[in-house]
């Protein structure tokens, strides 16, 4: 497995990177400096695995080494590495093809715990702090609407089982999890899933998880979402 590092700063890099061979002993650990560099060596050194690429860097930022990517590569994963937890960023990256967006206190857990899920291709992994402010921001907005939270729930017609589902998703529990928490198979747990997504107008588990705050179903996040 080969794993590129993107970030300016070398001791960002280097940390990094310790914490990807701890948790990949077997990786092949690449970094860049830049944006050039980057795209240097994936044009270079054969296929890669994943990238994790820093949102701010001084010559192409990482948004744009992030499209530029994707252009190249659509089927590599990309996780973006950043200080920015504001939904502009985040929205910009998840839009232009990101498998995730960690903020840099997250742990090296979340960390090896993001890289497992890009590489399965199972969905997105954000920071607690990033989908908390993905909600402010809708919320601003005018998306949470002037019901109380009984009223949302209400509002979508959701039974008590997918309120149960919808209320383990938002903690950050996968199918066989919740499963397992209600002693359900994992091919209902996926029916109740689809029910849910139909009925709150999402395609995915991340933007479930957005809304199930906003009805007051479950926690406000503090684990990491995985798809």
């Amino acid at each position: 497995m080969r794993i590129l590092i993107v970030d300016d700063h070398a001791l960002v890099r280097r940390g990094m990177s310790y914490v990807v061979r701890e948790g990949f002993p077997d990786a092949d650990v690449m970094e860049a400096e830049s944006a050039s560099t980057a795209l240097d060596i994936l044009h270079g050194k054969g296929s890669t695995d994943l990238a994790l690429v820093d949102v701010r860097m001084p010559d192409l930022d990482g948004l744009e080494l992030l499209r530029a990517i994707k252009v190249e590569w659509p089927e590599m994963p990309v996780i973006m590495i950043s200080t920015y937890e504001n939904a502009p960023y985040v929205k910009r990256a998840l839009a232009d093809g990101a498998s995730g967006y960690l903020l840099k206190d997250a742990t090296p857990e979340d960390l090896s715990q993001a890289i497992n899920v890009a590489l399965s291709g199972s969905g997105n992994v954000l920071s607690p702090r990033v989908i908390q402010n993905l909600f402010e921001d809708q919320d601003a907005g005018g998306i949470g609407g002037a019901n109380g939270q009984g009223g949302r729930r209400n509002e979508y017609s959701l039974t008590q089982r997918e309120n149960d589902i919808l209320a383990l998703l938002s903690e950050g529990r996968s199918n066989r999890e919740i499963a397992g928490h209600l002693f359900l198979s994992e091919k209902t747990v996926k029916a109740h899933l689809a029910a849910i997504f139909r009925k709150l107008n999402v395609t995915n588990r991340t933007q479930a998880a957005m809304m199930a705050v906003q009805m007051g179903v479950g926690p406000i996040p503090g684990a990491l979402v995985r798809e």
